[in-house]
C-alpha cells in the first residue's frame, strides 16, 4: 500500500529556499553586489512566512555569501576565493526531474573552487542552441537526452563531444543512448521508459480489474469507456503529437512497407493497423479529451492531478509532479497491439557531456563525473521517483515517507528487453518532424488515410536510398 504524503513540509520548503538562493550565487547566477529579492517575495514564492525566510537567509549570512543591509536588503557578497568557472548548458525541466538545482549545490560543497553557471536551453531549438554555444566556446558541459544525442550526431555536432571512458557500474542500456562509432561521449544520469500510468482508485470504484502486460490498445480503450461512463469524465491522456508517444505505435508494429498491386509502395497491413488503432483512440472524445494544439504546456500531468482522467501515457521523470500529492496511482507497461506481442516501449535517457574544446576539461569532467557518483545518484534514489543511471543505487532500498512512488516502482528492471530508443525506427529527425506533421493532419480530417500512407511510404524509403 502507498504512502500519501501530502504537500512539501516546512523544512522542505525552508531548505529549497536556501539552496536555490546558495545555487545562484555560487554559479553566479546572482552576481556579487546585486540584491536579493525582499523577504515577502521570497516568502510567497517558497510560502514561507516573513519569519522564516528571514531565519533562512541568516544562514546565508553564516557563510558568507550575503550581508543583510538595514532598510536595503539583502547584498551578494564576492567570496574570497578565485574560482575556475564553468558554464553548463541544460534544460530546465532537469530541476524537476531529478533535482539539478540539488546536485549543483552538492557539487559545490565538495568542489568550493569550481562555480557551475546554468544556462537554459531553447525547449524547442535545443541542439541547435547547444551546438551554437559549443563552437563559440560558451559552454563547458551540456545535458540532453537520446532523442537530442541522434539530432546531434545527425548535424555532425558529436566532434564537439568529449569521449568519455565507460563505467560498468551504470545500466548498459542507459549507456547505450550516448554511443557513437564505439565512443561514449555521454554520462546517463538518468532515464525511463515510457509507461502507463492510472489512478487505482477510479479502477476500483469502476469495479474494473487494474492494468497488466497482457493489455491491449483495444483493451484500454474497452476499459477507458467504462470508466467514463462510471465517473461521467474522459479517461486517458497524452500529448498525440509528441514523438515519444506516437513513436511507440511505430514501434510496436514496425516500420515495414511492401508493393501493391500497381507495384506502388505502401505500408504494411501491421504498420497501417498500428497508425488506425492510435487515430482510434485520439479521436475517441468520449474517453480521450481534444487536444489543444495552442496550448504551449503538457496538460497530461496537470489533468490527472485534478482526477479529470483516470490513465496517462508517461514517464517516471513526469511522476516528479505528484510525488508530493496523496494519489492513489501506480505503473503498468504500455499496452501491446495484439494479445502476446512482444512488449516494446520507448527510453527516454537524460546524460551529460564534456564539451571537447572547454577550456576548463578537468572541472568539466569533475561536474560530469559528480553527476554520476553514489553521491549524487543516491539523491536523485531518494528524494525523487526517477531512475538513477547507476545500477547499484537504484536498485536499493529506500524509505522516505515524503515521496508518494508507485509500488510498482521497480517494474522496469523487468522490462529491459521491451526497451528501444527512437534511433531504432531507422529514421532521421527529419523524417519524424515529417511524421508527426502528417499525423496530425490525419488525425485532423485533413488528409485520408490513403494520403497518409503515400506520404509516410515517401519517408520511409528515403533513408534507405541514401
Amino acid at each position: 500500500m502507498n504512502n500519501k504524503p501530502g504537500r512539501q513540509s516546512f523544512q522542505e520548503r525552508l531548505d529549497r529556499l536556501v539552496g536555490k538562493l546558495r545555487t545562484d550565487i555560487l554559479s553566479g547566477v546572482r552576481q556579487p553586489g546585486s540584491y536579493l529579492p525582499s523577504e515577502s517575495m521570497l516568502a510567497k514564492q517558497f510560502q514561507l512566512s516573513n519569519k522564516s525566510v528571514r531565519r533562512g537567509l541568516e544562514l546565508l549570512v553564516e557563510e558568507g555569501l550575503i550581508v543583510k543591509i538595514d532598510r536595503v536588503g539583502s547584498m551578494v557578497m564576492e567570496t574570497a576565493q578565485e574560482k575556475i568557472r564553468i558554464n553548463f548548458g541544460l534544460n530546465p525541466s532537469l530541476t524537476s526531474d531529478f533535482l539539478m538545482d540539488e546536485l549543483l549545490l552538492e557539487f559545490h560543497r565538495g568542489n568550493p573552487g569550481i562555480q557551475v553557471r546554468p544556462i537554459t536551453l531553447n525547449n524547442f531549438e535545443h541542439v541547435q542552441s547547444a551546438g551554437e554555444m559549443m563552437e563559440s566556446g560558451i559552454l563547458d558541459v551540456v545535458s540532453f537526452n537520446g532523442l537530442q544525442f541522434q539530432e546531434m550526431v545527425e548535424s555532425g555536432l558529436e566532434p564537439l563531444l568529449e569521449p568519455l571512458s565507460a563505467d560498468d557500474a551504470l545500466y548498459p542500456i542507459a549507456n547505450e543512448a550516448f554511443i557513437h562509432q564505439g565512443q561514449l561521449l555521454a554520462y546517463p544520469i538518468s532515464f525511463s521508459p515510457v509507461v502507463l500510468c492510472y489512478n487505482r482508485a477510479h479502477f476500483q470504484e469502476a469495479d474494473l480489474p487494474e492494468p497488466d502486460s497482457y493489455w491491449t490498445w483495444d483493451d484500454l480503450m474497452d476499459a477507458a469507456a467504462k470508466l467514463s461512463a462510471k465517473r461521467g469524465r474522459h479517461a486517458i491522456y497524452f500529448v498525440p503529437a509528441s514523438e515519444n508517444r506516437y513513436s511507440v505505435f511505430l514501434l510496436q508494429s514496425g516500420l515495414e512497407w511492401r508493393n501493391n498491386v500497381q507495384s506502388e509502395g505502401t505500408l504494411d497491413p501491421q504498420l497501417a493497423n498500428s497508425l488506425r488503432t492510435y487515430s482510434k483512440l485520439v479521436n475517441n472524445h468520449t474517453i480521450f479529451p481534444k487536444y489543444l494544439a495552442g496550448d504551449h504546456e503538457d496538460q497530461t500531468i496537470p489533468l490527472f492531478k485534478q482526477q479529470q482522467v483516470s490513465m496517462i501515457v508517461t514517464t517516471y521523470f513526469n511522476l516528479n509532479e505528484i510525488k508530493h500529492l496523496p494519489l492513489d496511482y501506480d505503473l503498468a507497461p504500455l499496452p501491446t497491439l495484439k494479445t502476446r506481442d512482444p512488449q516494446k516501449t520507448l527510453l527516454i535517457t537524460i546524460g551529460a557531456a564534456v564539451v571537447s574544446n572547454s577550456r576548463e576539461k578537468e572541472a568539466a569532467r569533475k561536474l560530469v563525473d559528480f553527476l554520476i557518483s553514489p553521491e549524487a545518484q543516491s539523491i536523485i534514489r531518494e528524494k525523487t521517483v526517477s531512475i538513477p543511471a547507476r545500477k547499484q543505487v537504484a536498485e536499493m532500498s529506500v524509505d522516505n515517507r515524503e515521496i508518494n512512488r508507485p509500488s510498482r516502482y521497480l517494474m522496469y528492471r523487468e522490462l529491459f528487453p521491451s526497451f528501444y530508443y527512437h534511433r531504432d525506427l531507422g529514421l532521421p529527425i527529419k523524417a519524424l518532424t515529417s511524421f508527426r506533421k502528417s499525423l496530425n493532419a490525419y488525425w485532423s480530417n485533413m488528409i485520408d488515410e490513403q494520403e497518409l500512407h503515400k506520404v509516410l511510404s515517401q519517408w520511409m524509403t528515403e533513408p534507405r536510398s541514401r
